[in-house]
């Protein structure tokens, strides 16, 4: 086959391959020297001008026109834009973004109440603080004095001491708090305490978290101290530490103890839930006060040794313990729910005045406790109350106590002679005891032989 004719069937060819095109018209321009790109291949961003909206009016499918009547215009159709969305989203929140429940149905009108909430909690004035933390790790030996704001965890590091001087100011934010792993040493005077609060004029429990002791067994002292308005103001476990004249106000705890030696002398807690708990520590208290709390002093699992003291306006009880040695004497328990409550313990109350509260002034259940030269007298519901017979109550001084002097609720014999009951006949002490015979299932109370006069060593 020649060359000539391979030429020609070629060029035959491409013309039936260019024609469609130039009768498409998508090389139009071809012959002016556009060698530009065809429109059909732009694509359009989100900047060009949007094509107009789709309509959608469809007629009802099989709708036949009246015959005879005039047709009236159609109203136009909005966009479907318009029907689904607005034409702008305004700005939202993310708590707008959230779910919306739907609307509770409609209530009649409520007679207007008056708020029982207050007015804003009111900052306290401070001057400008002389430190200032966030979170913050001391390494080394500190020394703080003047005004201190605390807005984070201030940590001790195991191998330093912070020492506080007398009349220091420190005031915590609402995640403030002191955790102590080396030292603390607090020394406030009569005249200038130390003061550990929060931000507020007025402190509430709660408004900050506390100190913490944490394996701190080296010497900590806290002396002519102020603590208030904490969760716990001190919560110490499995360290030692020595308190004097700290006082703990308005927290939810004032001191919590794990596993903890403790020594204090005076002080107290007042306005808490609690003043003070001890568990599995031992504790040793001189003439505390515990006023108007909750609970004044629980204790479980511990050795407590108490001397002198007062615990008094505690809704709850003044003091507690189970499963704990206690040695409690010349303490007074006046106008609590309950004087004292001593639940599977051991040990001693002796000289006490036990007077004027609500319930009973003294409570034993499993406990082998000696009760003696304490006095018993106008509390509410029952002077001693017993569940069994292993304590005993000799030298005591009982007088007007509102249900029973002494009320045995279990069904072993107690042991209560050699008291003063008031200066009254045998037969009508025999009327303030409620055991065997007025219940034939309860075990007696063996009350004779009576003491004619009132120990001159009771308080």
């Amino acid at each position: 086959m020649s060359r000539s004719f391979l030429h020609i069937c070629r060029f035959r060819l491409a013309l039936l391959l260019i024609a469609p095109l130039f009768l498409s018209g998508c090389l139009r321009g071809l012959g002016e020297g556009d060698w530009s790109i065809p429109t059909i291949f732009r694509v359009k961003g989100h900047t060009d001008a949007p094509r107009p909206p789709v309509k959608l009016c469809p007629e009802p499918a099989g709708a036949a026109k009246p015959a005879g009547k005039q047709e009236k215009p159609q109203e136009p159709c909005p966009p479907v834009e318009e029907k689904l969305l607005p034409r702008e989203l305004p700005p939202q929140s993310p708590e707008q973004l959230m779910p919306i429940a739907p609307p509770a149905p409609a209530k009649p009108p409520e007679k207007p109440q008056s708020s029982v909430a207050g007015p804003p909690r009111r900052l306290a004035a401070a001057a400008a603080p002389d430190f200032l933390y966030g979170d913050a790790l001391l390494t080394e030996d500190v020394a703080w004095r003047g005004e201190v704001l605390v807005d984070g965890v201030v940590t001790v590091a195991s191998r330093a001491t912070l020492t506080i001087g007398p009349g220091t100011v420190i005031r915590f934010g609402a995640t403030g708090g002191l955790l102590v792993r080396g030292r603390v040493a607090a020394a406030g005077t009569k005249e200038l305490p130390v003061l550990f609060t929060s931000r507020f004029a007025e402190p509430m429990a709660g408004d900050w978290q506390g100190i913490v002791l944490l394996g701190s067994d080296k010497k900590n002292v806290l002396e002519n101290c102020r603590l208030e308005g904490a969760e716990t103001g001190l919560d110490a476990s499995f360290s030692s530490i020595t308190l004097k004249n700290l006082f703990f106000a308005r927290c939810g705890t004032g001191a919590r103890l794990q596993d903890t030696v403790l020594s204090a002398e005076g002080g107290g807690a007042s306005g808490c839930e609690a003043g003070m708990v001890l568990a599995d520590s031992e504790a040793e208290l001189r003439d505390p006060l515990f006023s108007g709390n909750r609970t004044g002093l629980a204790a479980e699992r511990s050795s407590l040794y108490l001397a002198g003291g007062t615990f008094t306006g505690n809704g709850g009880t003044g003091l507690k313990a189970g499963d704990s040695l206690v040695q409690i004497k010349t303490a007074r328990f006046t106008a609590n729910g309950a004087g004292l409550v001593l639940a599977s313990s051991q040990g001693s109350v002796a000289g006490c005045r036990i007077a004027d509260n609500a319930g009973c002034g003294i409570a034993l259940a499993g406990s082998r406790v000696k009760v003696f030269g304490n006095e018993i007298a106008s509390n509410g519901n029952t002077g001693l109350r017993v569940e069994d017979g292993r304590g005993g109550a000799w030298g005591n001084a009982f007088a007007g106590n509102g249900g029973y002097d002494l009320y045995n609720a279990g069904t072993e014999e107690f042991r209560a002679m050699g008291n003063w009951w008031g200066g009254v006949a045998p037969a009508e002490v025999a009327g303030r005891i409620y055991d065997r015979r007025a219940d034939s299932g309860r075990g007696r109370v063996l009350y004779l032989p009576l003491l004619a006069e009132r120990p001159t060593a009771i308080p």
